[in-house]
């Protein structure tokens, strides 16, 4: 016992002594400094802590810049970018989380910017009351805008008329805002407009494209050529209503619709043409070749009117033909890129081409209808004269003209209206260039938002690769 008490305080001698003297009042200052280096290597650990969140944060927000740069929809970018941070930068990354981010884009679609911010737990600036740190990051991407060559092609059916016109020209309209953005006339944005029903107006101006005896030779009464064409197929082997050959190829037959009992036009040899009789009944709007101005695309769908019957397949042949460089020379176009008249050569650097295919009904070919392919009973639709062999004709058709399309290296989308049945629907979805490129709108409001999703995705075709 006694060892153990003259050991302790043998020890607590010296320490007491020294306590004691003038030398021992350096203790605190010794003490204040230790406890200063000590704060001061801990704040530097953790300010190194919080440069690596914020290293990490940046990096997060550049990638989910760049990949909503890639893919912008606007009206899920928000959704779309905090995926991708999230996806880059998990929680607890060096005692961190991501608590805001922010995502703005300019009017024209070409300026994203991505902002966030991560709260880091410090680990030794808690000793001096700061428990937390909050890191912000910002980047802005610029998007390279190439250009497009798009065709609207619509159905004018009769079919169409009232509610569901006028939903298409909102819904088409809406395509315009965002494809053009805030410009009114774009140096790299062609856009042309289809109307269809059973027949196409190519315009009765395009004379050159005709076999013009044939049209001399026909009775118009009161009226002329409205420009609607029928389609070419024999009695040669060769049938080119799926093809894109130009007229310099075959030149193209007039659409007319003798006096008969569904279109009594002749009445003792007085002449009544109306709106809906005549040589021209049932010929659709005139087409709009590919232009550059926003204003002219949308008088052509104010000009549209709902009236004929429907054959899908011979619209979208004719959106593939204003689309196709084969008929350069017949469009004659007052519009180039880089010294080349339109439409461009398929794969042209930094350009793309695009269709969008809409219909609200399946293809019909009653015994009364006079159209592209004259009536029925002729059969000139691979000698079919029965209803179902006729349709399944235009079917195969409508399919085959939507393969070589995008075999061209055209990218197509389709859209079903009013829930047109499963036939044209599936049809429909196999027309487009992908499955989440089919759209099937019951409503307007669905149209409307099937039309601003296609918008999105033809911006996306004008990011620079």
């Amino acid at each position: 016992m006694t060892i153990r008490k003259n050991s302790h305080f043998g020890i607590l001698r010296p320490i007491r002594a020294f306590c004691g003297s003038e030398e021992g009042s350096v203790i605190p200052l010794v003490a204040l400094a230790f406890f200063v280096i000590m704060g001061v290597i801990g704040m530097a650990i953790d300010i190194g802590r919080a440069q690596l969140v914020e290293s990490k944060l940046l990096n997060s927000i550049d990638a989910a810049g760049l990949a909503a740069g890639a893919k912008l929809n606007t009206a899920t970018v928000q959704a779309e970018v905090e995926k991708f941070v999230h996806a880059n930068y998990p929680d607890g990354y060096v005692d961190s989380v991501v608590t805001n981010i922010a995502t703005a884009v300019t009017d024209n679609g070409q300026t994203i910017t991505v902002s966030g911010t991560a709260v880091m737990q410090t680990a030794f600036m808690q000793l001096f009351g700061v428990s937390e740190v909050s890191v912000s990051a910002t980047s802005e991407i610029t998007r390279g805008i190439g250009g497009l060559e798009l065709t609207l092609v619509l159905d004018n059916t009769g079919s169409m008329s009232g509610s569901k016109l006028a939903d298409l020209k909102v819904a088409a309209n809406d395509l315009l805002d965002v494809v053009f953005g805030a410009e009114t006339v774009s140096n790299r944005l062609f856009v042309g407009v289809v109307p269809f029903s059973q027949s196409v107006n190519v315009g009765p101006s395009r004379t050159s494209w005709m076999n013009n005896a044939e049209i001399a030779a026909l009775d118009w009464g009161t009226t002329s050529w409205g420009g609607c064409v029928e389609a070419r197929v024999g009695p040669t082997p060769i049938d080119r209503d799926t093809s894109d050959d130009p007229p310099s190829t075959e030149l193209f037959s007039p659409y007319y619709w003798p006096d008969d009992g569904n279109n009594n036009w002749i009445d003792d040899g007085d002449y009544d043409i109306r709106s809906n009789r005549g040589p021209n009944k049932s010929c659709s709007a005139e087409l709009t070749p590919l232009t550059n101005v926003k204003a002219t695309v949308s008088a052509a769908i104010g000009d549209m009117t709902a009236e004929g019957y429907t054959h899908v397949n011979y619209g979208a042949v004719w959106g593939w033909r204003m689309l196709s460089p084969r008929w350069r020379a017949a469009w004659a176009s007052p519009f180039s890129v880089d010294g080349t008249d339109l439409p461009l050569d398929y794969n042209t650097p930094t350009m793309n081409k695009a269709a969008v295919i809409m219909t609200d009904g399946a293809n019909t070919f009653a015994s009364h209808i006079h159209g592209a392919y004259g009536y029925r009973s002729e059969g000139r639709l691979n000698g079919e004269t029965s209803n179902g062999g006729a349709v399944d004709e235009l079917n195969d058709r409508l399919l085959k003209v939507c393969t070589n399309m995008k075999n061209a290296g055209i990218t197509v989308y389709t859209v079903a209206f009013g829930g047109p049945g499963s036939t044209i629907e599936n049809m429909m979805e196999q027309c487009a260039s992908q499955s989440d490129f089919y759209f099937d709108a019951d409503s307007g409001a669905d149209l409307s938002a099937a039309f601003q999703t296609i918008g999105d995705s033809l911006a996306n075709l004008r990011v620079s690769k």
